[in-house]
């Protein structure tokens, strides 16, 4: 039976961007391709992806591993699991592509509905479950930006409308803080990858944005290093310099036009090395652009601008 990269994703939990890395810079995998060039895939070779992924998360370098055939993978996952106490857990060909018995969540709209219930029922646990399972079905960029992205913005307004407890807002940004810090297993960043560093500026303590922006430079093959929320230019630009970074983001959110933000950007500007691009975006991003058009710096209005941006930069280009 051979199945499209999407459910190799679901069933592996290798996520659809990391097995195309895999193929195209390790060849870890060559899948069969159909007439149209769409990868279609083996139960072997979705096998070998689950094995990759247990051992890449156990701390081996892909590189190594993708030059192992099946049989020796098995055998270097076996004797890894004995020397923990455990058995190797061999899964049935008839049943590896079974059907999900949890509850159908099938659209994004889904995900996001059901993850709000669960950090207002201060689940925590099912809301880990849940992201993690719309990565698998969706793939990292679909879950930032159809799952994750429109669950913040929903919790915000849930709190600002009384419809939310402070406490399970917390909880819900907690959560999805951890996974936006976390890479995606398995993924690897090459040696030189430009670097991004990312944070907000002073005055400007919501963070979410910023992180969005962490995990979405990560999955594009950036070095990200992230300083948090609140921190002076000169702290930002100190750091992009002794990283020797390519580009600097900061996200603002709130409050709105305000003037020290501004200033802030300016300052920031003004601290940067010419080589060093600034990317500013958030939602109250294009208030602060109308009053700082003589300002070199890229204004970020969407994730699709956000990767376009780092595409562009990632190759050395300036941006137009």
């Amino acid at each position: 039976m051979m199945v499209p990269i999407q459910i190799a994703s679901q069933h592996s939990g290798v996520s659809a961007h990391v097995i195309r890395i895999w193929e195209r810079r390790y060849q870890a995998l060559v899948p069969n391709r159909t007439g149209t060039n769409r990868r279609m895939y083996s139960e072997e070779e979705v096998q070998r992806l689950k094995m990759l992924r247990e051992l890449t998360e156990r701390g081996h370098r892909i590189g190594p591993l993708a030059e192992l055939p099946t049989e020796k993978l098995a055998h270097l996952l076996q004797e890894e699991r004995v020397e923990q106490g455990g058995k190797v857990a061999v899964a049935e060909p008839e049943r590896l592509f079974a059907v999900d018995a949890s509850p159908a969540l099938e659209t994004t709209e889904d995900y996001v509905k059901a993850c709000l219930a669960a950090a207002k029922g201060f689940d925590g646990d099912r809301l880990r479950r849940l992201l993690q399972r719309a990565r698998l079905q969706f793939g990292q960029r679909g879950m930032l930006r159809r799952v994750v992205a429109p669950l913040i913005g929903q919790m915000g307004e849930a709190w600002q409308e009384g419809q939310m407890r402070p406490g399970q807002e917390h909880l819900g940004t907690a959560i999805i803080r951890e996974l936006l810090l976390m890479p995606v297993p398995g993924s690897q960043t090459a040696v030189h990858a430009p670097e991004l560093v990312v944070a907000t500026p002073s005055g400007e303590v919501h963070e979410m944005g910023a992180l969005l922006v962490v995990a979405s430079a990560r999955d594009l093959g950036w070095h990200v290093t992230y300083l948090g929320p609140n921190l002076p230019a000169e702290e930002i630009a100190h750091c992009a310099r002794s990283r020797g970074a390519r580009a600097v983001a900061v996200s603002v959110v709130y409050p709105d036009h305000s003037p020290q933000i501004l200033q802030q950007i300016r300052e920031l500007r003004k601290l940067l090395p010419e080589g060093i691009s600034l990317l500013v975006g958030g939602r109250t991003a294009g208030g602060y652009r109308a009053r700082s058009e003589d300002l070199q710096v890229e204004w970020v209005e969407s994730f699709e601008g956000l990767d376009r941006l780092l595409v562009t930069l990632d190759r050395g280009q300036r941006v137009e």
